[in-house]
């Protein structure tokens, strides 16, 4: 029989399905909305404004309160296009589709899901919007349970996840051993890097989550930050009047007497609410830009009230507790990938998994005639966006604290 050479489709469906089993923290975001975006021709600096559940107003009584509903929407735009280069010979193309992944896709691919992976949990840290204080610095069961409590309190989805820095597993798996060892989840440990389920989230591990950087300005109220007036209704700035230190994108705050609400009943939680800092603050007087934004009124409230004039804010976290841990449910942030065009008189394939967890990838074969090898390039064009603040909670640790109790 003839040799079966492989070609550019069937390439193209192994690289596909080899990224997707690549990624940790993309399979547990929500990409249900990648068909907004099939249709070839989309391209970087596309937008599609993707539809976020809204709270509605409980009214009481009989006459109708027909301005209750907000339709709130959050735009993803497309602002990024990976990919990876491969060269191989004729003969490779011989190979059996699984010597031929092992040798030249699996590693590749595996590099091309960190970097996407690592884009995508970078730009959504300055959006989760709690934060559980660490008192030793170390991560446990405890913190993690308080986490749970705020997505329970946010009325996040039951299905939740923790994504740990490795010094944050390390701290961690001592306290839980028992429960990451249990037989029923052994089979999704193997399959899926599942590290365990425990205190409401499946655990898992990633080797690229950044550092939170810390700015300059002191913990608790030592900095000297006050309002500089009543925030309006709705604002994610907040004018501060004074000052000393600065505060980088990730960083969380309280504001004095802003308390969280429940979503849907609007009474408060008891527990102030809190707000991370989206971009870096230089100090002093200015406009600090945080999340979520600061409702009060209407069905989308969120606090109790708006802060004082001259009322105190709250720097959070401790010195030295730069390792990041998030934890999360599946509407916390979206991703989508599009459909790329493919090149006329050129040979290439395109593979896409539509739906949840959809994903497209292209690829395009060129040919070196004078060392008889094909040149590939392999490509995905995508965009993420943060649907859901207050479904993202941080629990920092220090990354150098090893100690036993």
């Amino acid at each position: 029989m003839a040799n079966q050479y492989l070609t550019t489709s069937l390439i193209t469906r192994e690289i596909l399905s080899a990224l997707r089993q690549k990624f940790t923290f993309l399979n547990r975001i929500n990409m249900e909305y990648s068909d907004e975006f099939a249709v070839t021709g989309a391209k970087i600096g596309s937008t599609v404004n993707i539809r976020v559940p809204t709270n509605a107003k409980v009214r009481k009584g009989r006459i109708m309160d027909a301005s209750n509903m907000v339709d709130k929407t959050v735009p993803l735009t497309i602002t990024d296009q990976d990919g990876i280069d491969l060269v191989y010979s004729s003969a490779d193309l011989a190979l059996d589709i699984d010597d031929f992944r092992a040798r030249y896709l699996e590693q590749p691919l595996a590099n091309l899901a960190s970097s996407i992976e690592s884009q995508v949990i970078q730009r959504s840290l300055p959006y989760a919007a709690n934060f559980v204080a660490n008192a030793d610095g170390k991560l446990d069961l405890r913190e993690a349970l308080l986490a749970n409590k705020l997505l329970t309190d946010n009325l996040a989805p039951s299905e939740r996840f923790m994504l740990t820095n490795t010094s944050g597993t390390v701290q961690v798996i001592d306290q839980l051993k028992g429960l990451f060892n249990s037989q029923s989840q052994l089979k999704r440990q193997y399959e899926e890097g599942l590290m365990g389920r425990a205190a409401g989230f499946d655990w898992y591990e990633t080797a690229i989550m950044p550092a939170q950087s810390l700015g300059t300005a002191a913990a608790g109220t030592a900095a000297g930050y006050l309002i500089n007036g009543v925030p309006t209704d709705g604002s994610a700035t907040i004018a501060i009047d004074g000052g000393t230190g600065t505060l980088k994108a990730g960083q969380h705050v309280t504001f004095a007497n802003v308390y969280a609400v429940n979503p849907a009943t609007k009474e408060s939680t008891g527990a102030l609410r809190t707000f991370v800092v989206t971009d870096d603050y230089a100090g002093g007087s200015g406009g600090l830009k945080v999340s979520p934004a600061m409702v009060l009124t209407g069905p989308e409230k969120n606090v109790t009230a708006l802060p004082a004039d001259n009322s105190a804010v709250t720097v959070l976290g401790a010195t030295g507790q730069t390792g990041i841990n998030l934890g999360f449910a599946r509407d916390f942030v979206t991703f989508a990938s599009v459909d790329m065009p493919l090149p006329e008189n050129k040979e290439a394939s395109r593979a896409a998994i539509g739906g949840p967890g959809g994903l497209s990838v292209r690829l395009i074969r060129d040919y070196d005639t004078a060392n008889d090898q094909f040149l590939n390039r392999v490509d995905i064009l995508w965009g993420s966006a943060v649907l859901r603040p207050e479904f993202g909670v941080v629990i920092p640790n220090d990354p150098t604290n090893f100690t036993s109790e």
